[in-house]
This record gives C-alpha cells, structure tokens and sequence, in this order.
C-alpha cells in the first residue's frame, strides 16, 4: 500500500519512509512512532530551524524532562533514574533535596521566551497529530490543514491553554513517566469536542483547538471546560511564554 506523509501530504515515491517517527521524542522516553510521517518532515521536527537555537523537539524535552525527572525519582532511586541532560537547566541534589539551576543559556527576555514558547506549542501540536493519526486514524482530512500549517511550517499562530493545578495530586504511574504517552479523555477532568481537545502529559493538562473556531466556539469550551476542573484546577491560561507553564511542578511541594 502507497504510504503519504501525514504533514506534507506527498506520498511515495515522492518522499521516503525510511526512519521511524517517534510521535513522543526518544530523548522523552517515548517508544511509539507513526508510519504516515515522511523522513523529511520526521526530520524537520528534530532539527534547528528558522535560525532558532533549538528545535521543536528540544523544546520539548526541555521542558518535560524536568517534570519526568521529579517523576522518576519518587518511583527509584536516583542512581537508576539516569543522566539528566539539559541545555538550560541543571539539577543539584543535597541532602535528599533537589534544586533546579538555570543556566545562562535560559533567558528571559521577551524575544527568547516567545520563540521558545511557539516552539514548544508547534511541538505540542505535533505530538497530538501524529498520536491522533496512530490511534484513530485521522490526520488527513482538510479541517486539519492549520495545524499542518502551523506545526509544520511556522505559519499562522493558534492558542495553546495551560490548566493551573489547585491540588498536587497527580495520577502517574511509573510506567507513563519513564515511557510517556498521550491519552485522549483518560482523566474525567478532560474536556474535548469537535473543536477543542485537551491532553494530559507528566502531569500537565493542555487545550487547544483542532480545527478554526469562533468566539462562540472558545466562550462554551471555556465554561464546559472548567465546569469539570472544579476542585481540580484553579484557571486556564493561555501559554505566551514558557515560564507560564509549571514545569517543575512546584504544586507537589504543597
């Protein structure tokens, strides 16, 4: 059967399909891979662009990593847990305790802040599509054309909503934190329609739309949403810098 590329639509023997597509990066843990990506857009996603200091997939795991570890190392002891690698951010442990360092390489200036957060959003994005695409089959269709755009490449801007936690309870097992993996409505907590889908990964909740919406579209999202996050969560902000997401996940120190 003629494979075609979930991104950029091309099928064989136009493109190649040589590598496996981690739909979650291997530096994340991630084990599952989709056969409808092509080696070129597969590549694209872990690669420097636009003359970006990093690249969609190191995005990612600079920010996860950090949750992952907290993770990993309530379930073992730290000496399995493994090497924490991070280009901006190191991990210095004392007595028990772990501090998080930021490097001079992490800046919080707005410029660096914004491309490092619509890279991390194009990332989240790609995550869902190819997981969406693996598990339900879907992908192709025309309504799915933004995130293609935007995802992809670099075009357009689409919202991407973090979910404040107002309890540290968090449900993860020790398998989803070493080999991490999207579910879609795992969690009662999790509101999704035609248009919105929400995700939960090492503990994070995301929302964003699927498909284009309206004010009406986001308005009964929104109420629906946080109908169902009672006791849960506390707000829903939109992501505009990376700093806006918790990810240390200083709720597990109350």
């Amino acid at each position: 059967m003629q494979k075609r590329c979930l991104w950029c639509l091309e099928a064989e023997p136009l493109v190649s399909f040589s590598k496996k597509a981690h739909t979650i990066p291997m530096s994340l843990g991630g084990q599952n891979y989709n056969n409808n990506v092509c080696d070129s857009c597969n590549e694209y996603f872990g690669v420097q662009k636009e003359g970006n200091i990093f690249s969609i997939e190191e995005a990612l795991k600079e920010t996860f990593n950090i949750s992952r570890r907290r993770f990993l190392t309530g379930f073992q002891p730290k000496r399995q847990v493994g090497r924490f690698k991070s280009k901006f951010f190191e991990i210095k442990e004392r007595k028990g305790k772990y501090r998080l360092v930021i490097k001079p390489s992490f800046k919080f200036n707005p410029i660096f802040q914004k491309n490092l957060c619509r890279s991390f959003k194009r990332g989240l994005y790609k995550m869902f599509f190819e997981e969406l695409n693996r598990q339900e089959g879907e992908g192709f269709e025309e309504k799915y054309n933004f995130i293609r755009k935007f995802a992809r490449y670099n075009e357009l801007d689409f919202p991407v909503f973090y979910f404040q936690r107002s309890v540290g309870l968090i449900a993860l097992t020790k398998r989803e934190a070493e080999t991490p993996f999207l579910m879609f409505g795992r969690m009662k907590y999790l509101y999704s329609d035609s248009i919105f889908v929400e995700i939960e990964f090492l503990g994070h909740v995301f929302g964003f739309p699927k498909q284009n919406f309206t004010l009406d579209d986001f308005q009964t999202y929104h109420t629906k949403s946080m109908e169902l996050k009672t006791n849960f969560f506390s707000g829903m902000i939109p992501i505009e810098k990376l700093t806006d997401i918790d990810f240390t996940l200083t709720i597990l120190n109350d």
